[in-house]
């Protein structure tokens, strides 16, 4: 894959809205489902993203301490 067709969200700004969609996405499920505590797997199954993605979102979450993560789970941050 070439530099220019680089998934890249700095570089794509429709891979930057898709990635902020997902984490808009991602927010709105746990803001919904208090006490909610998952795993990665179990992440990606209910909000339908592949592993990379999913991972991405849940280290940005917990980066913006929007979640807090335990050895296997991520919960919302108190």
């Amino acid at each position: 894959m070439s530099q220019s067709q680089s998934s890249d969200p700095d570089r794509d700004p429709i891979a930057s809205e898709r990635f902020a969609e997902a984490l808009r996405r991602a927010q709105a499920e746990f803001r919904e489902m208090p006490g909610l505590k998952i795993t990665e797997a179990q992440a990606a199954r209910l909000l339908s993203f592949d592993s990379a993605l999913c991972s991405a979102v849940l280290a940005t979450l917990v980066d913006q301490r929007f979640l807090t993560r335990t050895r296997d789970t991520f919960q919302r941050a108190s």
